[in-house]
């Protein structure tokens, strides 16, 4: 499945590239002037190598950091992008799917602008699922083929080293569950129909969404209520202290609590558990395709 040895796609022109990855037109100058350096080679290379090596390999090969400069990891991820597309065709990936899962890379760039004020790429790391082609958009979820860990064994249902799809919630738009109903089928033929070889059956998801926490503060009919009772608990978490806040606030900044809106119930039970002086954690659970 890997074809790291192949040579390297034809670089595409920079409005080419931009639209592709969905970029805000805020952003644009600044990742022009990105592209156009030359006097990161040699940080930008090692990156490029590291993706590569991983590169269709379902994260069975680990990503390297060489660096954890931003800017170096976008500059390697427009390098990368015509290979990512011409892997993809090769696998008969339809263009919506790519164009959509690239899409990615100009909402975190929003994000970073949003968040900080300024141009940057704070989720980075977050973006090597694209660019080792080991995550693909389908509809209103995202689902990154992976294997499981041990931490995910359910008896009779996950043993460790099976393949599942681990599901990630993109920011656009309202969670709606007719939709996550339509990604959840979308990503049942998908996966049969590109990845035979990695028969999946069970959808994974590890976040705070799954805090019980949560689960008793937002009413079942919600959009996130009824996605969150989608899965069965695997009794594994983790603290994963300012990622609600993160996620749905766009901030870590502890200081900023008393200013943050309290207009959904999913923004109160956020804020509640600091106030309580809790720590927020990241759960794993599990849903049969």
């Amino acid at each position: 499945m890997t074809d790291r040895n192949a040579p390297m796609a034809a670089a595409y022109d920079p409005d080419t590239l931009f639209d592709l990855l969905a970029i805000e037109e805020v952003d644009r100058a600044d990742c022009a002037r990105l592209l156009a350096r030359t006097d990161d080679a040699e940080q930008v290379a090692p990156v490029v190598a590291a993706l590569r090596r991983s590169f269709g390999s379902f994260n069975q090969i680990p990503v390297d950091e060489p660096t954890q400069d931003p800017l170096v990891w976008l500059k390697a991820f427009f390098t990368l992008t015509p290979r990512v597309v011409a892997w993809s065709r090769r696998h008969d990936i339809p263009d919506r799917v790519i164009r959509d899962t690239l899409a990615d890379v100009g909402r975190h760039i929003a994000i970073s602008r949003r968040v900080t004020g300024e141009f940057g790429l704070q989720t980075w790391r977050w973006l090597t699922y694209h660019y080792t082609v080991r995550l693909f958009a389908l509809g209103r979820l995202q689902f990154a083929l992976e294997r499981a860990a041990p931490t995910s064994e359910v008896d009779g249902v996950i043993k460790a080293g099976d393949w599942v799809l681990a599901v990630h919630i993109p920011e656009s738009g309202p969670l709606l569950p007719s939709l996550v109903d339509e990604s959840l089928a979308a990503a049942k033929q998908f996966f049969a129909e590109h990845f035979p070889q990695h028969p999946v059956s069970v959808v994974t998801c590890d976040s705070w969404m799954l805090d019980p926490f949560l689960l008793d503060r937002v009413a079942p009919e919600s959009n996130v209520g009824s996605f969150v009772r989608r899965f069965t608990p695997i009794g594994h978490s983790s603290d994963g202290h300012t990622d609600a806040l993160y996620f749905v606030f766009r901030t870590r900044d502890l200081s900023r609590l008393d200013e943050l809106p309290r207009d959904t119930s999913l923004q109160r039970a956020v804020l509640e558990r600091f106030e309580l002086g809790e720590t927020w954690q990241v759960t794993w659970g599990y849903l049969k395709l």
